[in-house]
């Protein structure tokens, strides 16, 4: 069974990621289910209901890496295993039909109550609540320059402010 390009390049992209493909190991539990397993993980693949644990083969319809595996070591066709929208008929009947382009806007037919409605931002009331912090841009001179000392104590001496000082006053 034929399967489009992109089915084609996943399963080129697969082979690319040799390592883990080969160091895959397929244990059959019936003819349909299969494990994968890989560094202490366990991947459970049906195929007959095109199912995988990591939830790939589920969401793209095409199979995962684990099913991909499964299906080259067996020797099946992929084809059975692809969804029906990868397949080359399905995207020549997708553009079977033809689009034809709109005309100039001018000559489109709108009715009367879709021009009449306007569409306007919704009503909305700020709510009240406390003001986000702005942080402002900081000068050069904020940035580069040394971080002042404390003011003088009663005693004269930097380092600490009045209400710390616990020397007497500096006397001249």
């Amino acid at each position: 069974m034929k399967v489009c390009f992109y089915i084609l390049y996943v399963y080129q992209h697969y082979i690319n990621i040799a390592d883990l493909y080969f160091l895959l190991q397929i244990v059959p539990s019936n003819h349909y289910v299969y494990s994968a397993h890989h560094e202490g993980r366990t991947y459970i693949v049906c195929l007959k209901n095109k199912i995988c644990i990591c939830k790939r083969f589920q969401m793209d319809e095409i199979p995962c890496l684990h099913a991909w595996t499964v299906i080259n070591k067996k020797h099946f066709d992929v084809g059975p295993y692809c969804s029906d929208m990868y397949k080359p008929s399905n995207l020549l009947d997708t553009y079977n039909i033809p689009i034809t382009p709109l005309p100039n806007q001018n000559e489109w037919n709108v009715p009367e109550y879709i021009k009449d409605d306007r569409v306007r931002p919704p009503k909305h009331k700020k709510l009240p609540r406390r003001p986000s912090k702005k942080y402002r841009d900081k000068a050069y001179s904020e940035l580069s320059g040394k971080k002042s000392k404390n003011s003088r104590g009663t005693c004269g001496f930097k380092e600490h402010n009045r209400r710390s000082c616990r020397n007497g006053p500096h006397i001249v």
